[in-house]
């Protein structure tokens, strides 16, 4: 059923591989499209700037359902705070709950290290806004020059000092 995640659904996040990382980038870039410029304008860096950062910035995981590749993420723990620059479930593995099984499983992986998950989502993905509404996001900030939403999730009551 699609939304709910079955107990024994096998999904786990590893490092990516050279190729994986490439794909990530190539997913993002379609993805974002028109957007790209008006969100690095947005953070005042160039597009090459951009591509430095992905290159050096935080940790990019391949998503794996059952072995298969399912998608890829790119992770930046920031002091307590998980930041998801991307996550990207593969069109054909959609609606199997892989992407709310890998929410839960960057939270178990970094709930002791992190008070904190936020992420950015567009105003035109509504399907990703209502997965990261079931698990648990609240907007906090909204961008409208970019046309995105900063939305974060506590992983504790009081944040760890």
């Amino acid at each position: 059923m699609r939304g709910t995640l079955p107990d024994d659904l096998d999904v786990a996040l590893v490092p990516a591989t050279a190729a994986e990382r490439a794909a990530l980038w190539a997913m993002m870039r379609e993805e974002l499209g028109d957007q790209f410029d008006r969100i690095t304008a947005a953070l005042g860096i160039s597009w090459a700037e951009f591509e430095a950062l992905y290159a050096t910035r935080g940790e990019v995981l391949t998503v794996r359902c059952a072995g298969e590749v399912a998608g890829y993420g790119w992770i930046e723990l920031r002091h307590r705070e998980l930041h998801l620059h991307a996550i990207f479930v593969l069109p054909e593995q959609q609606g199997r709950g892989i992407g709310s099984a890998a929410l839960r499983r960057l939270e178990a992986k970094f709930g002791d290290r992190a008070d904190v998950i936020e992420l950015g989502v567009s105003h035109g993905n509504p399907r990703a806004r209502a997965l990261y509404e079931r698990a648990g996001f609240v907007v906090v900030t909204t961008l409208p020059d970019v046309g995105y939403d900063i939305m974060r999730k506590p992983l504790r009551e009081a944040p760890v000092t």
